[in-house]
């Protein structure tokens, strides 16, 4: 039997074989037979390259022979009412199916009522209890002319299209195959629902999925979908344009989940796309359901794949490229987004190659976290060339840094991941006097690193019912690590009192609580530091499970001397008098006291009519530092000054 040329020559055959069906049938002539001669002819024009909306539509939409006849007759109604100008009126009615159907009782009420509700709409007619069927005008488009016209839906996007490249997918994050069997294997209808961090791979397992199949996939947020009918626009979208459709649930996804199987009934399988923890509900009787789960911690070892990805991209230097694999460890889908954005950046300056530097300003942008709503970010404007320390600390500062930029390198490349099942974060105490510096290096840290600082008060955290603590640590730590920042964890004398013999419940529980932040702070794979004024609260079972301890002390009088010079702004005008030598020997203050004094000093130079910073303004500053700590300045302190800032008291 020779095939259509064309989708025409099929239309026109179909207009033929309905007023056949209508009109009066020849002797000896069957509809069904004709029709299925219909369908074999437009088969073999599908053989020989003719394509073929109706069959398309016919096999995309499951419809069995009897569902595939009565598309038929609508499209023929509808073609016919176009052409004689009444597509304005009443639609396809019941008697009118029942007539073309010959009569064959409940069967034609079946087809009729239950016809596939992406395809056709129903319609009162004006006489009471008179139902009409209509083709949706998008479907009647298509399968009379082949106009296809595209659609934007709020709610759904296109991930992938078919025929396009799919990213490169590593073999850790690979369930699409184990999917693909299982859906084959499972009898009647199933729900299969893949559970993962965001970024791990989930969409793009379905993606591969989709694309075994010929199709792309396209990806429906639950909380976006309005009502049935949007599923259902979004769902003939899905038929139309040959995508597979999965869905992406909430976090608390299983009620959403058992709604939106009951609003697509008649789906062979459903997909679901669900987070981290995975959802217990009972899909029914008549569904299976698959669970799947993708290890976010096994897709972070996989270097491979790391290296294929950021292969895809120029870079203007390797060493930038080993670099960044070495220092962050972030999800695929996350990282291929950082990525495309160190790209953006480098070819706004020209190049086409990327730098270090412009992934560093990729991860401050790119991190999507919502850290702010417990911690406050901590704006770095110092440098390690701004720290005044002794060589000691300031040499174990750069060693950390070094530490934070090798880390994947030495556990992951040298095999110390094996070796370290209790976590292998870079976990830091800071300890020293109030001014000392603490929170200056800890931003010249995250200056020297490219990354985040946030500072979280530890007594906001510490909660007085038992669970609450724990609960704010996870949040906090789970959107460290969207961005990999640094998190300075300010006050923790709160919760770090030195531990003694336990007496009761709540001691028990103290204890409990400085286990589980330390053990946050070990599995975290970005840096974090606890800062204290008192280190000998710090007993040994602590010390051991932090990875580095820095010692903040007092300012000798060399070093005060340096910062009184370095913390004057260049552009502030200063008197030729000022003694930096007795500021320094003189006065055994903080870093922060100094830095106050000045800002004070300067205050007192601009109400001055010379607006210049004299060595008087300098001890005034520094008089009202001291007397907020309690400490009045008297003869002895000042000096050879005295007479002179005696007289400026007056």
């Amino acid at each position: 039997m020779e095939g259509y040329k064309s989708y025409q020559a099929f239309l026109k055959e179909l207009a033929a074989w309905g007023d056949k069906a209508v009109l009066g049938k020849t002797e000896g002539w069957d509809l069904q037979k004709a029709f299925d001669a219909l369908w074999k002819r437009g088969e073999e024009g599908v053989g020989r390259g003719v394509f073929s909306p109706f069959l398309y539509v016919v096999l995309g939409a499951g419809l069995g022979r009897g569902e595939a006849l009565f598309l038929a007759a609508v499209l023929y109604w509808e073609i016919r009412a176009a052409q004689s100008g009444l597509k304005q009126g009443e639609g396809f009615s019941l008697s009118f199916w029942e007539g073309f159907w010959n009569g064959r009782g409940d069967f034609a009420d079946e087809l009729f009522y239950q016809a596939n509700p992406l395809l056709f709409q129903w319609e009162q007619g004006r006489e009471i209890g008179k139902t009409f069927v209509r083709m949706k005008e998008r479907v009647f488009l298509f399968l009379s002319k082949g106009i296809l016209l595209e659609q934007k839906i709020p709610g759904m996007y296109w991930y992938s299209h078919s025929g396009g490249q799919l990213p490169y997918l590593g073999d850790r994050a690979k369930v699409h195959p184990r999917i693909s069997q299982c859906i084959r294997q499972a009898q009647g209808k199933k729900v299969c629902c893949l559970h993962g961090r965001k970024g791990s791979g989930r969409k793009l397992n379905y993606a591969y999925l989709a694309a075994e199949q010929g199709k792309g996939l396209i990806v429906a947020r639950y909380e976006a979908l309005e009502s049935p009918g949007h599923l259902q626009e979004i769902m003939l979208e899905r038929l139309l344009r040959h995508g597979l459709l999965a869905i992406e649930l909430p976090k608390e996804g299983a009620e959403g989940a058992l709604e939106l199987l009951d609003w697509m009934e008649g789906e062979e399988t459903v997909f679901f796309l669900g987070e981290e923890e995975e959802y217990a509900f009972f899909a029914g009787k008549e569904r299976q359901y698959l669970s799947f789960a993708i290890p976010f911690q096994e897709v972070l070892k996989d270097k491979k794949m790391y290296w294929e990805m950021t292969g895809e991209y120029l870079w203007e230097s390797q060493e930038d490229r080993v670099e960044f694999l070495n220092r962050y460890a972030f999800l695929p889908g996350k990282l291929r987004g950082m990525l495309e954005l160190g790209k953006a950046y480098a070819r706004s300056d020209g190049r086409e190659g990327i730098l270090g530097q412009d992934l560093r300003r990729a991860v401050l942008q790119w991190g999507g976290h919502s850290l702010q709503k417990y911690a406050k970010k901590v704006e770095g404007v110092y440098t390690m060339e701004d720290l005044i320390l002794p060589a000691v600390q300031k040499e174990k500062l750069f060693h950390i840094i070094n530490r934070v930029k090798n880390h994947k390198h030495v556990y992951e490349e040298w095999g110390f991941l094996a070796k370290s099942p209790y976590g292998n974060g870079v976990s830091m105490v800071f300890a020293g006097p109030p001014g000392t510096g603490k929170t200056m290096a800890a931003q010249a840290m995250a200056s020297a690193l490219g990354m985040e600082l946030y500072r979280v008060e530890l007594p906001s955290v510490v909660d007085k019912y038992i669970g609450e603590m724990e609960k704010k640590l996870n949040r906090i730590f789970e959107e460290a690590q969207k961005s990999m920042a640094i998190l300075f964890f300010d006050e923790a004398d709160v919760l770090f009192g030195k531990r003694t013999e336990i007496k009761e419940s709540n001691d028990r529980y103290s204890n409990m609580e400085v286990a589980f932040l330390l053990q946050k702070m070990e599995e975290y794979e970005g840096a974090s530091i606890l800062a204290t004024n008192y280190l000998q609260n710090f007993d040994e079972a602590f010390r051991r499970r932090i990875s580095d301890i820095v010692d903040f002390p007092m300012p000798d009088a060399q070093s005060r001397e340096r910062m009184w010079r370095t913390m004057v702004p260049p552009r502030l005008p200063v008197s030729e008098d000022m003694d930096y030598h007795f500021l320094g020997k003189q006065f055994e203050v903080t870093g922060s006291v100094i830095k106050n004094a000045l800002l004070y000093g300067s205050f007192l130079a601009a109400e001055s009519q010379e607006q210049i910073l004299t060595m008087d303004m300098a001890l005034l500053g520094l008089a009202h530092e001291m007397e907020k700590s309690g400490r009045k300045l008297g003869r002895e302190d000042y000096g050879e000054y005295w007479p002179r800032v005696n007289q400026s008291l007056g």
